[in-house]
């Protein structure tokens, strides 16, 4: 049963943006300051180039990537013409996730080497994967909660959209466990990888020929 006033699509809408501006804010306190060092006069460049270019590189791979989240989950309200409590709950949970994801980033830099902080972030990225494709498939087997000109081509190109943050974070995870002498570059380059596929593979949605 769809929800009707006062929780509407337009309150849902406003929450997800007030969740993700604010955790990409967060992610702005993780960058390395010279206050973060013994002395900053004694600040070498192979410190600064190991810590706060490093901790940049990573704000910045973050950032696209709540924004690849955001563009998904607003492509999917758009979709929509309104939603449930069972799709409200379980949006909760993503919004959740979302608010999650700037501490479990600054876990990953506490140690050296491969732990279970870095595990953490990785399972937080799909954890929020998994539940954005999860309110889509809800979604889409709930013909009252979808736009009437909606096509099924459309919902499933968008479905598939949805598919790659959690394929991307599953990957990083199997790069963690092999723990080459690669994957300190590889996991650098796995928060555009998501960009890249959707850049190369999604650019442009399904042509619908005229009936």
């Amino acid at each position: 049963m769809a929800i009707s006033e006062p929780i509407n699509k337009v309150n849902l809408e406003r929450i997800t943006n007030g969740i993700f501006a604010f955790t990409m804010t967060l992610l702005a306190r993780d960058i390395v300051t010279a206050d973060q060092y013994a002395k900053a006069s004694l600040i070498t460049v192979e410190q600064f180039s190991l810590n706060t270019i490093g901790s940049i590189i990573d704000f910045v791979g973050i950032f696209i990537l709540l924004a690849m989240f955001w563009m998904l989950f607003f492509q999917m309200f758009h979709r929509m013409k309104t939603f449930d409590h069972h799709f409200l709950h379980v949006h909760m949970l993503a919004l959740m996730a979302i608010v999650v994801i700037p501490f479990s980033s600054a876990f990953s830099n506490l140690s050296e080497g491969y732990t279970f902080t870095d595990f953490f972030f990785q399972i937080n990225y799909l954890l929020l994967g998994l539940l954005l494709v999860y309110l889509w498939h809800y979604a889409r087997s709930k013909p009252a909660l979808l736009d009437s000109a909606l096509t099924e081509a459309d919902a499933q190109f968008l479905y598939h959209k949805c598919l790659v943050p959690p394929a991307v974070a599953l990957f990083a995870i199997i790069l963690l466990l092999i723990n080459s002498g690669y994957t300190d570059f590889l996991m650098d380059l796995m928060y555009f990888v998501p960009f890249v596929m959707l850049a190369i593979f999604f650019r442009r949605p399904p042509f619908e020929p005229a009936v």
